[in-house]
């Protein structure tokens, strides 16, 4: 009995067609406009289409990952990188909005 074909894992067909990266070492989350800041900046270095993210794994478990094709677009972004400081950015604050209440409780001011 033949065993059907999977299907491609799009995932590591992504990483292996962008071997090359850059690691932004940090473990906090960033703020949105931070998140805007180094996407944009993959964006001019290799095209919106060119680049891909990661969390790291293993030895990287501290690292986002931007995979790239070629490694003078990996180097370019690890030089951004290092010259925005952006992994030493301040992580976003807390929320200081109004709080919704549950089963109808009403708005709550923090």
């Amino acid at each position: 009995m033949a065993r059907p074909k999977r299907s491609p894992n799009s995932h590591q067909l992504r990483l292996r067609a962008l071997p090359h990266f850059a690691r932004m070492r940090r473990e906090e989350p960033f703020r949105e406009a931070d998140k805007a800041d180094w996407q944009a900046a993959a964006d001019r270095i290799a095209g919106p289409a060119g680049w891909y993210s990661v969390a790291g794994t293993h030895a990287d478990w501290d690292c986002k990952l931007i995979h790239f094709a070629t490694a003078a677009e990996a180097e370019a972004m690890q030089r951004w990188i290092a010259e925005a400081g952006i992994e030493t950015r301040p992580v976003p604050g807390a929320y200081q909005g109004p709080q919704l209440g549950v089963a109808g409780a009403g708005v709550t001011k923090v």
